[in-house]
């Protein structure tokens, strides 16, 4: 009998699904979350800090002061828009340069005073942090369909789950887990055959739900004509997981979940949920659709942080796939490149399967 290592904890012991892709945006904050005061944050298990400038720009260090390494997340801006070390008060620019030391005369030889620095840039209505520190970004963060779109409701929420983030992506993007998971939330109702289709989209992958009846709401126009729907689940790199629905009938909703590790096992993700309702459905439908959500996301933190706990006490991750998971393994597969710093893949992962969902 060949042992699989469900029952002997060293043979899995150290493998997670873990990489630590340092060139990559990472929301770190809300914009309207980072006001005058500075805000702690964490990523990698590396504290950084985030304050605002002068101009009001979004900025970000790493939480040590050069002097006596305390925490400069427990400091002050000053009227310059430097921030100021609750220690010994030195302050610090946007840059991470040193550009003042209270009470010393000379303020030569100050270029070993610096704090690494992290490239910033806020877009809608979060700052996005460069995880490598004092690093080149090349590109822009990943824009949020819809977040400030007139026709559009939106939903924000966040969450820190305890698991990795590649587990966290993969679970917002699975489908089969949500008719156990959610079973009567979401799905779980009834069974169809349906068709899905990976393929590469430029920055990660795309799995699209062919034949997938709607998920709420009425089934069939006022004609008696089924409503057609259409379903898309998406990855981007490095962290930021998008489902997409359309129907025949009008009805529109695109998720957006950026992703933050915030240790190889903490994940923070956000929410931003973006559904086309008409202005003067909104006040009835808003209630209806955050019960749902928050419903879905404590199901899904729960099963996660569970997951994580029995993970830990084998000691590592002992996964086995099936066609099912056209996403997890692919993820993985393109986060750990990404680690390592290769280019993007460009070969073929095109692949058509016939599954049940329930």
């Amino acid at each position: 009998m060949t042992d699989t290592g469900t029952t002997n904890a060293p043979l899995t012991k150290g493998h997670y699904s873990v990489a630590r892709v340092l060139d990559g945006w990472y929301a770190l904050c809300r914009g309207d979350e980072l006001r005058d005061a500075p805000l702690a944050r964490t990523i990698f298990d590396l504290p950084v800090v985030l304050f605002r400038d002068a101009s009001g720009r979004a900025a970000t260090l790493l939480d040590r002061c050069a002097h006596r390494n305390a925490p400069l997340s427990l400091g002050t801006i000053d009227a310059a828009g430097h921030l100021a070390c609750g220690y010994h008060g030195w302050r610090f620019d946007r840059g991470g340069a040193c550009r003042e030391v209270p009470g010393l005369l000379d303020g030569s030889d100050a270029s070993g005073r610096c704090v690494p620095a992290f490239a910033t840039r806020e877009q809608d209505g979060f700052v996005w942090v460069w995880g490598r520190a004092d690093g080149e970004p090349t590109g822009t963060p990943i824009r949020i369909p819809h977040i400030d779109d007139p026709e559009y409701l939106v939903v924000l929420r966040e969450y820190d789950v305890e698991c990795t983030m590649h587990a966290a992506l993969e679970n917002a993007l699975d489908v089969p887990h949500t008719a156990f998971v959610h079973r009567g939330d979401f799905r779980g109702k009834g069974s169809r055959e349906i068709e899905a289709v990976r393929r590469r989209i430029p920055g990660g992958i795309e799995v699209e739900y062919i034949g997938e009846p709607p998920l709420s709401g009425a089934t069939t126009d006022a004609e008696g004509r089924p409503i057609v729907s259409q379903h898309w689940d998406r990855f981007f790199l490095p962290g930021v997981a998008q489902v997409e629905y359309r129907t025949s009938a009008g009805r529109h909703l695109v998720s957006t979940l950026p992703h933050t590790p915030v240790s190889d096992l903490r994940t923070r993700f956000w929410l931003v949920s973006c559904w086309k309702v008409p202005v003067d459905k909104r006040d009835e439908m808003r209630p209806i659709i955050e019960k749902q959500l928050d419903t879905i996301l404590a199901q899904d933190a729960e099963i996660l942080r569970q997951q994580t706990r029995r993970i830990r006490e084998f000691g590592g991750e002992s996964y086995r796939s099936t066609a099912l998971d056209l996403m997890g393994p692919e993820i993985l597969r393109m986060l750990r490149q990404a680690e390592r710093g290769l280019p993007a893949d460009t070969a073929p992962i095109d692949r058509r399967i016939t599954l049940r969902v329930f």
